[in-house]
């Protein structure tokens, strides 16, 4: 539902064009289903170079400007490879294409494609039509099993460094909800301790067990689904007397967020669910709900799982 795409920085600078400034900011970041790959660590910078270059005689004031802006709302949010490969030697898009083979981008955009690499889209293809790799969706009706779940979420899960799992009736002692729970971990992997992954529940259900056996469930059934490396935050929320309602359930990021229309459990056979990509004001809001300040729910309280799987 949401991925990564590395820009040439050659192409980007051009965009500081008001009909292409125009189109191609609203095409990335919240709410969107492109976040743009902060690659290589030294993007940004290379994007002003790329525009000081080719531009910086003819373009005025309200260019630099409109420039500016476009970095700003590209990088908000944008995605980091702390490990990723560049060679100064080499032009940005043979790196990218380097890049793509360690660690897969959903797609590069460039202003050609020298070498017809599959991954890689010309803007002037996405100006005239909508080429594969520039295909997105922002609601899917997906299979309510574990591995279609995880599979959907993958883009999204393996490029987020901040990930909150909230369903309200999660149980850990039932398989349909530790099969998608354990596939979710299996795609983020054991990774950086720098992941914070936080799973969210709710004292909602009338069989929802008090709060000491909701643990005492967690801490029997979780830690082997956790990879070692990983922590996993869980906390449990109540309704207080009156304002929002423990309901929905979400995967929350700090690259974006969905809904899923049932919940984060495993369905009969057969079943569907629905899965949409929140806008940036629902995503925002909805994010606060959980992480504050202003939290929506009164905290019943929370512990820490310490992952123990190889």
């Amino acid at each position: 539902m949401i991925h990564e795409y590395a820009l040439e920085q050659e192409l980007v600078a051009s965009w500081h064009d008001r009909i292409l400034f125009r189109y191609f900011i609203e095409q990335f970041g919240f709410g969107t289903a492109r976040v743009v790959s902060r690659y290589p660590k030294k993007w940004r910078k290379l994007v002003w170079d790329a525009f000081e270059q080719t531009f910086g005689r003819t373009a005025d004031e309200t260019d630099k400007v409109r420039m500016a802006e476009l970095l700003k709302q590209l990088t908000a949010p944008e995605i980091r490879r702390p490990e990723c490969i560049w060679d100064d030697a080499r032009d940005w898009l043979v790196n990218a294409e380097g890049e793509h083979e360690r660690k897969p981008f959903h797609a590069i955009l460039a202003r050609a494609n020298p070498h017809t690499n599959p991954a890689v889209i010309c803007a002037a293809d996405v100006l005239a039509g909508t080429p594969e790799g520039w295909k997105t969706s922002r609601s899917l009706v997906i299979s309510r099993t574990a591995a279609t779940m995880s599979q959907c979420l993958a883009p999204l899960l393996r490029c987020a460094t901040r990930i909150l799992l909230v369903d309200p009736h999660f149980r850990a002692s039932r398989p349909k909800f530790r099969n998608p729970l354990a596939e979710f971990l299996r795609v983020v992997g054991p990774g950086p301790s720098t992941i914070a992954i936080e799973l969210h529940a709710g004292h909602v259900a009338d069989d929802a067990p008090p709060f000491h056996m909701f643990q005492r469930e967690c801490e029997q059934f979780l830690p082997g689904l956790v990879p070692k490396g990983q922590n996993l935050l869980v906390r449990r929320w109540k309704n207080r007397s009156v304002g929002e309602r423990l309901h929905n359930r979400y995967v929350l990021t700090d690259i974006g967020g969905v809904q899923f229309g049932v919940g984060l459990d495993e369905g009969d056979t057969g079943t569907t669910d629905d899965l949409t990509l929140l806008s940036t004001d629902v995503y925002r809001r909805r994010l606060e709900d959980y992480s504050g300040p202003a939290y929506a729910f009164d905290l019943e309280g929370e512990f820490r799982i310490v992952g123990q799987l190889s």
